[in-house]
């Protein structure tokens, strides 16, 4: 691995043991007890290198899809496929690392419900996912971010999200290897969709004819 590439790996195991700190001591004490220095001390960093990976004590523990990684934006913007196969592409990329929060996100919405400043920090990481997204997709189409069909994009990508989020995690399923690991729901909503679109492009086609 290059030193670039070594710095990343690094900083992802930080911000990954940061998390799992905080997660943990929420789940011991709630909320209102977990203190940012004791997740600094728990997982081995200091107070500054916690801020460094999270901007507020309840960005801690907002778990879910992040904006996407800069080369994956890269990989999109330079793809080759349909729009809605990179695009789906893209986001299950994002999609690994909530593997292991399954538990977490079940467990998440009573958090969000009993502390305004967690549904706050929700709502600013949803906005920033979608800023990203919107300046992704913009760029792939050569077009302004606020265009209606770049918002409209943004709001498809936010909607297969949100619902290979509730598939995978409303999953019930008696062993852990059976379940369906968050990037394969999003690829499978996406190809859903995908099916759909054509079956509506048929349709209309078949319009055309008899006219």
């Amino acid at each position: 691995m290059t030193r670039p590439d070594l710095r990343t790996a690094h900083a992802r195991r930080t911000r990954a043991a940061i998390r799992a700190a905080a997660l943990c001591l929420t789940r011991e004490r709630g909320y209102v007890a977990m203190t940012v220095d004791d997740v600094a001390a728990l997982a081995g960093v200091s107070r500054r290198t916690v801020f460094n990976h999270f901007s507020s004590k309840a960005d801690l523990i907002v778990v879910g899809l992040d904006p996407p990684d800069p080369d994956d934006v890269e990989a999109f913007v330079s793809g080759t496929g349909t729009l809605l196969e990179d695009l789906g592409s893209l986001l299950a990329s994002g999609a690994e690392s909530v593997e292991p929060e399954r538990d977490w996100l079940l467990a998440c919405p009573e958090i969000v419900r009993d502390n305004p400043e967690v549904e706050r920090a929700v709502h600013e990481r949803l906005w920033a996912i979608s800023l990203s997204l919107a300046e992704a997709v913009a760029r792939r189409l050569g077009a302004a971010p606020d265009e209606p069909r770049i918002r409209a994009v943004v709001a498809l990508a936010m909607a297969i999200q949100r619902t290979a989020i509730d598939l995978w995690a409303g999953e019930d399923a008696p062993d852990e290897p059976q379940r369906t690991r968050l990037a394969d729901a999003v690829r499978a909503v996406t190809a859903a969709l995908g099916d759909v679109l054509t079956q509506l492009e048929i349709g209309r086609a078949s319009c055309r004819e008899r006219v």
